[in-house]
């Protein structure tokens, strides 16, 4: 019988290996492919997953009787137990992943600008629209990210929920560029929802979401870290066919801009936008390598805009555009140059600065009133923001050396005390761990390694030192007596300091 069923499930496997090409191949063909491959391809490759980790498991528990009984002429039934568990744990999560529920719908920074707030906006947004013999967008969404798109999945908004179709257009690149680069931008994202890619991505979106936490859930556990590997080659497969796909209609939504604004339009802000969003990563990147706090205002808008110029003169600036005309199998959208031959218009890489720097004298801004105003609002957010993460992160790298780091690295780090059964207290600190009873410090300097054992009922932390303490001990231990509610509380501070630390001794090392 076990002979039969593992010829089967060798069989099975080809099967299952031979059906995953097959979908990858549908998803290669289109975009309605793909949403029929993916409606295919996971509800059988969930059943195939389910089926391998019961009958593989099944031959697991048989073996782990047969295999100690053959050899040994006896048998241990803890054995048998436990890989019975392990089984029935690789069910539960084939279950658990099967209906696990979606996360909340995504949700964007930005600014909701009506057709009462922006009256000329929305008319050129129409106007447009009809020439590209489209349905305008139900909703246009203002903010300060990099990056101007369409959408048709359900979106939020400062709490709001948004459906139907969806145009974000960015205030800061909007100040880039010309009225008819903007006009060449648009026609570019609305031939997105006339050729239906809004629409299919909306319907995509959520299965993919589904089998990734499926395939992600899968590889977490060593009962089914098995059938991971199938779904992941399905994913790869899938993901090669949509960049791919992604790629051919970014190629078609230029094409119809320069078709319809004009080809230097579309191509001169392609320049423009990677000018912007390189000078920007650059300075916010600086920014927060800072290695003192952030005090005053930021101003990262306004200085952007102003060392922009400087930026697209300088040699880094044309090595980086020419990074971007190397091809990588997972980029969304093509290369410059191959975007630049696909409409017929080429820029030479010592025209990019003179482009990139050009400032309009009309721009898209001029028909939003609310432009200011939205901008201002979402600059001050965004810098709150990143100053709060840029102070974090200073308290994972300061070995502080004065008050103002110290009180820093306790604002984020404070000392956190655990009151054991005996009335005595055991406190993890940044500096390492205050020992009960004696209140010794265990410096974090010389920690090897921790440990935190349950036996027979008690707790217990071992600590292995790098080198003997004053007492001459290589390792300590302490016991926790009536932690077990806080156990996990205790763990996962200890766990968290600790890797503050090697996180400290880490970057200083890379520095010396």
């Amino acid at each position: 019988m076990m002979d039969k069923l593992a010829f089967w499930t060798l069989i099975a496997s080809v099967v299952v290996v031979l059906m995953v090409l097959l979908f990858s191949a549908l998803a290669f063909k289109s975009r309605q492919g793909q949403l029929l491959s993916l409606t295919l391809a996971r509800p059988f490759l969930m059943l195939a997953s389910t089926l391998e980790v019961l009958v593989q498991g099944a031959m697991l528990v048989w073996l782990s009787f047969w295999c100690t009984a053959f050899f040994t002429q006896t048998y241990y039934p803890k054995v048998v137990i436990a890989v019975g568990l392990m089984v029935l744990g690789g069910i539960y999560y084939i279950i658990k992943g099967i209906f696990k529920k979606l996360p909340p719908e995504e949700s964007i920074e930005g600014e909701v600008v009506t057709r009462e707030a922006a009256p000329a906006l929305w008319s050129r947004v129409d106007a447009l629209a009809a020439k590209v013999g489209t349905t305008p967008p139900e909703h246009i969404v203002a903010g300060i990210d990099i990056n101007f798109y369409v959408t048709e999945a359900p979106l939020s908004v400062n709490e709001h929920q948004l459906s139907g179709r969806k145009l974000y257009v960015s205030i800061p690149l909007l100040r880039q560029l010309t009225t008819a680069q903007a006009d060449g931008v648009m026609v570019h994202e609305l031939t997105h929802l006339h050729e239906g890619d809004t629409a299919s991505g909306a319907l995509l979106g959520p299965k993919l979401h589904r089998f990734d936490l499926y395939m992600q859930l899968m590889g977490r556990n060593v009962a089914t870290l098995i059938v991971f590997y199938p779904l992941y080659l399905y994913r790869i497969l899938f993901e090669l066919a949509w960049q791919r796909n992604s790629r051919e209609r970014e190629f078609v939504a230029d094409l119809n801009a320069s078709t319809l604004i004009s080809p230097a339009a579309i191509v001169e802000s392609l320049i423009k936008v990677s000018a912007y969003a390189s000078y920007r990563t650059e300075v916010e990147r600086n920014l927060f390598e800072n290695g003192t706090l952030h005090e005053n205002e930021l101003g990262i808008g306004k200085a952007i805009a102003g060392g922009l110029p400087q930026h697209v003169s300088s040699p880094d600036f044309v090595s980086m555009m020419r990074e971007q005309n190397v091809p990588h199998p997972f980029d969304s959208h093509p290369p410059l140059a191959d975007r630049m031959r696909n409409v017929g218009y080429t820029v030479e890489e010592a025209g990019y600065a003179a482009i990139a720097s050009e400032l309009p004298t009309e721009s898209w801004v001029d028909l939003m009133p609310v432009a200011e105003h939205i901008e201002q609002q979402l600059w001050q957010k965004y810098e709150r923001n990143f100053s709060s993460a840029h102070e974090e992160s200073l308290a994972w790298r300061f070995q502080p050396t004065g008050e103002k780091e110290t009180a820093l690295v306790l604002k984020h780090f404070p000392n956190v005390p655990f009151t054991l059964k005996n009335g005595f207290q055991i406190e993890i600190t940044y500096l390492g761990i205050v020992k009960p009873e004696s209140a010794e410090l265990l410096a974090w300097d010389n920690v090897k390694n921790i440990n935190v054992t349950r036996s027979f009922g008690r707790d217990t932390l071992y600590v292995q030192h790098k080198q003997p303490d004053a007492q001459g001990k290589k390792r300590s231990e302490i016991r926790l007596p009536g932690l077990k509610k806080d156990i996990e509380n205790f763990k996962n501070t200890l766990g968290y300091y600790w890797h503050r630390h090697q996180t400290v001794r880490a970057m200083a090392s890379q520095q010396e």
